[in-house]
């Protein structure tokens, strides 16, 4: 499993792959929370990256494309997705 973690707009974004049973594909799990000022408690929520992004035939292009996904979200530029009660 690899795991990638970037700051976005006052949030933090991880994005990890998966391989598929050694077949050299990934899989992609997003999660989103707010950046931590201090040692506050952070509600975090997770997200599902469309299908058509799910298996990718790279590890790095599986965690772009979830951070890419992540960073949509973030925008609001993915509808029914939101950030907003984190």
């Amino acid at each position: 499993m690899a795991i990638r973690q970037v700051e976005y707009e006052g949030m933090t974004l991880t994005a990890g792959a998966f391989e598929v049973s050694a077949t050299g594909r990934f899989v992609v799990t997003l999660s989103i929370a707010r950046s931590a000022v201090s040692n506050t408690q952070r509600d975090t929520k997770l997200f599902e990256p469309p299908a058509a992004d799910v298996h990718l035939d790279a590890v790095e292009e599986a965690l772009e494309s979830a951070i890419d996904y992540g960073r949509a979200i973030v925008d609001g530029e993915v509808p029914g997705k939101n950030v907003t009660d984190l």
